[in-house]
């Protein structure tokens, strides 16, 4: 259970950190397992540092790891923040290269999504954590720093003047074991990291209840499928493993993926 302050610090800047959620071994055991799915994506390639590897639908290929959605530590905060009826999105693997600039994902102010972040190895400010800008889920500062974007045009323009790294901001530092939550309408940024930056997402959305709501669902599932058959890492024709739809999870599982068996995703 989220306490009234930490609820009212999340509905306020928009994320939330969770120091030492696993234990040591626990964590071992995450990594040891994305560590598995990551190279198997890769097909015995090595991994060259030169551009990100994204791995979607990655929690669904490890049971030890599809477990986390139900997990009272992450299930019990989401359903708190989403409401009892919410939907999962899918989850993506990733060895992070370099900066990312700053942007939002796929969440806006009005249709609440949220990001779940674990990240594997120790980030700090100038080492790779994520930055948010807190209160940037929230209108009317959400549309005015939408000119952030055109950093990551070819060429980059600063709008505000300085580079991203400048942007004022807060470091989410973190640790192995640690949680990063935030909402997918916070605008978020990563500078100065290595070129093996280990992290993995949960993702989750609100229950639809306006078409747009939901147009938004089938945008991000067309784009997900995309990515799978387009991957060159190795074509899928699906975003979600049957096993992780098929009803074998407990029944938090079978109540978050109910509504994209019913959209007919795959």
């Amino acid at each position: 259970m989220l306490t009234a302050e930490q609820k009212c610090f999340y509905d306020t800047f928009g994320f939330l950190v969770f120091r030492r959620c696993f234990s040591s071994d626990e964590t071992a055991e995450i990594i040891r397992l994305f560590d598995g799915v990551i190279e198997e994506a890769r097909h015995g390639k090595p991994f060259t540092g030169e551009r990100r590897q994204i791995v979607l639908g990655f929690v669904e290929q490890r049971p030890g790891l599809a477990r986390l959605v139900e997990d009272d530590r992450i299930y019990a905060v989401i359903k708190e923040l989403l409401g009892p009826d919410f939907v999962w999105i899918t989850s993506d693997g990733n060895l992070y290269v370099g900066n990312t600039e700053w942007h939002p994902d796929a969440g806006r102010p009005t249709y609440h999504l949220i990001k779940v972040a674990f990240y594997l190895d120790p980030v700090r400010e100038e080492s790779g954590c994520l930055r948010v800008i807190p209160g940037s889920h929230r209108e009317p500062f959400h549309s005015a720093l939408k000119p952030l974007l055109k950093h990551r045009a070819d060429p980059p323009e600063y709008p505000f003047g300085i580079p991203g790294e400048q942007i004022p901001a807060f470091p989410l530092v973190s640790d192995p074991g640690d949680i990063v939550l935030f909402n997918q309408a916070l605008f978020h940024a990563s500078f100065g990291g290595s070129n093996h930056r280990r992290m993995f997402t949960l993702n989750f959305a609100a229950r639809p209840t306006t078409d747009e709501d939901v147009a938004l669902h089938r945008r991000l599932y067309d784009g997900h499928l995309r990515h799978q058959l387009n991957n060159p890492d190795g074509v899928k024709d699906h975003v979600y493993e049957p096993l992780f739809l098929d009803g074998s999870g407990g029944p938090r599982r079978r109540a978050m993926v109910q509504q994209l068996l019913e959209w007919g995703f795959k």
